[in-house]
């Protein structure tokens, strides 16, 4: 059986991930393939554009990109050997027994990694690869996202940090709060997995004599995903997100508009979206930024209801805007515009 330290040694047989995005995949896995985006972290609080005099340069960002491919490597494959099972058939449907619909792993871009120092102020490569907690990601896609089905996953997760197939050092479980009545009793749960799976994945990583810490966190956007922490090779911590198909669709629309909040710029091709998202630039528009949050929050939900059956199908695919907010903000408008764009 494959540990994490049997598998470091082989590290230097592994031939780098091809950058090219419109190259062919070097994964042999048909169930996991690289991110062709970078995955957020929620936990960094302060995220707006970075000083240039900090960070790092182009030439460190580079280096590190490509000693995070063997981590990357790793992560892709004891991903694969824990929850393989448990991916749905190709071209088939995500069922109870097998709630996963993708696996995924990426490693940050150069670019990514020197702009992010520069936001962290992050001074070198010791301290961009030790405190850059996202630059090796992965990705479970849920298609399905009821309780049972995501204990399932967490479940072998909890497994695997018993085994040593992974060391997780953080758990972050992120959701809106529970509805409460007047009464205090919960009327309403935003939760993937139960309450106990969580505990027994806490309780499975705390047995290796350092209690790790788990953050149970109501974000101003409504935010849902379990994100964990976990120790790779070569000094890199790399960052698993745990996501339902449904929600994942509105944060790829979702961290656009956030980084045009930050001053930020996007992509040359989105453009046409950076003109629609312009409002949302300006920081001294306190209510348009909170009622666009308080839109983005319910959204969120909507997609979590979307994906379990609760909202009837021939609905939108996103929550439509609100009459008194700009119709270039909607969602469903700027998927379209996405798409557009992808599309050219």
């Amino acid at each position: 059986m494959l540990t994490f330290n049997t598998f470091i040694p082989k590290f230097n047989q592994i031939k780098p991930f091809n950058n090219n995005q419109n190259a062919p995949s070097v994964n042999k896995y048909p169930n996991l393939a690289p991110l062709r985006y970078d995955t957020v972290s929620f936990g960094q609080t302060d995220k707006e554009k970075g000083d240039p005099t900090y960070g790092i340069n182009y030439a460190t960002a580079k280096k590190i990109n490509a000693e995070a491919i063997a981590p990357a490597k790793y992560l892709n494959f004891q991903l694969n050997q824990i929850l393989g099972d448990l991916v749905k058939p190709e071209n088939g449907k995500a069922t109870v027994s097998r709630p996963i619909d993708s696996i995924v792993v990426r490693v940050k871009t150069p670019k990514s990694i020197k702009e992010k120092s520069a936001t962290r102020k992050l001074q070198n490569e010791k301290e961009v690869k030790t405190k850059m907690t996202d630059i090796v990601g992965g990705r479970i896609v849920l298609g399905k996202t009821d309780n049972v089905s995501v204990d399932k996953v967490l479940e072998r997760l909890s497994e695997a940090e018993a085994s040593n197939k992974l060391r997780i050092l953080e758990i972050e479980n992120y959701r809106p709060d529970p509805e409460i009545d007047v009464h205090g009793n919960i009327v309403r749960n935003y939760d993937y997995g139960s309450a106990a799976a969580l505990r027994k994945l806490k309780s499975e990583c705390d047995k290796k004599e350092i209690s790790i810490p788990k953050r149970d966190e109501d974000l101003p956007t409504g935010y849902m995903a379990i994100h964990l922490l976990t120790q790779l090779p070569n000094g890199f911590v790399g960052e698993i997100q745990i996501i339902g198909e449904g929600v994942l669709k509105l944060k790829r629309i979702e961290d656009m508009c956030y980084k045009v909040k930050s001053g930020k710029s996007l992509d040359k091709k989105y453009a046409p979206i950076e003109k629609m998202l312009k409002p949302l630039s300006n920081k001294d528009d306190i209510l348009l930024r909170k009622e666009f949050n308080k839109y983005t929050r319910d959204s969120y939900i909507y997609q979590r209801d979307k994906h379990l059956g609760l909202i009837p199908k021939g609905k939108e695919e996103f929550l439509p805007i609100p009459d008194y907010l700009p119709k270039e903000l909607d969602f469903n408008n700027l998927a379209a515009k996405k798409k557009e764009c992808d599309d050219k």
